[in-house]
């Protein structure tokens, strides 16, 4: 019972402040929450280049296709770091939500979810990162079969990347679409729904990582067995398929707190 008083006096103190700046206060927030995605591109990337080390040193003729496959991979890597940055310079130079009609506490929440979301490119950029240093290491091995394992790393680093695509949309919603803020139901509810919303895509980081190490071990083993290249890319794509559930599930759990949600009372 403490813990809900503590939320309660918590939420009477927010609801003391003008509209305007509490939701310019949450977007702050959730700016910065975005920015977490960082994590993982500088994880991934500092792996490729490792791996890109490691095969420089042991082919040293092929340091050029290696090089350019590394810096190929990590800048795929970085996808998730720059759709992360976008969100956060929204909150901060184009956000809609101080001027919107609704609830305060609901917009404000609806910023720190946004921001909050975003948290999920961590998976893909660690993911993506593992498959480029896998992909600059085959190459290594095997420059002869540079092309497929350049296009088994596009195709697989490309799906990779799908957290954070679903990220984004829950968090540009919640900014430019959400019908929480004007619903009819209990505020506290819909102010709590557009936190969990955001919460929800956080589970991306999982499905991330593992789609991006089940591209690494594709492009390593059509390093070894190119002419296996077609089979061992239908694999990879089925198993990513089936790493992608979880993310799929948070964002049912989002759309259904937003869009049409039980809970509400509206």
């Amino acid at each position: 019972m403490e813990g809900i008083n503590i939320i309660i006096r918590l939420v009477e103190w927010l609801s003391g402040f003008d509209k305007a700046s509490l939701v310019l206060a949450a977007s702050a927030i959730g700016a910065g929450f975005a920015m977490i995605a960082g994590i993982g591109p500088g994880i991934g990337q500092g792996f490729a280049a490792g791996k890109a080390a490691e095969a420089v040193g042991a082919n040293r003729e092929e340091s050029k296709q290696i090089t350019f496959t590394m810096l190929l991979g990590a800048a795929i890597s970085e996808t998730s770091g720059i759709l992360a940055l976008i969100v956060a310079l929204i909150l901060i130079f184009g956000n809609p939500l101080p001027g919107a009609a609704g609830a305060k506490q609901t917009l404000a929440a609806s910023a720190i979810g946004a921001g909050f979301a975003m948290i999920a490119g961590i998976g893909p950029g660690i993911g993506q990162g593992f498959a480029a240093g896998m992909a600059a290491k085959a190459v290594g091995t095997n420059s002869r079969a540079r092309k497929l394992i350049t296009f088994t790393l596009l195709l697989g680093a490309a799906v990779a990347e799908t957290s954070t695509i679903l990220a984004l949309v829950v968090s540009l919603i919640l900014i430019f679409a959400n019908p929480l803020a004007a619903g009819g139901g209990i505020w506290t509810v819909m102010t709590a729904s557009a936190l969990g919303a955001g919460f929800a895509m956080v589970a991306g980081i999982g499905p991330g990582i593992g789609q991006g190490y089940a591209a690494g071990k594709a492009v390593e083993a059509v390093g070894k067995r190119p002419g296996h290249q077609g089979k061992i890319t239908r694999v990879m794509f089925l198993g990513q398929a089936v790493a992608q559930t979880t993310g799929i599930y948070a964002l049912i759990i989002a759309l259904l707190l937003i869009f049409a949600n039980p809970l509400s009372g509206g």
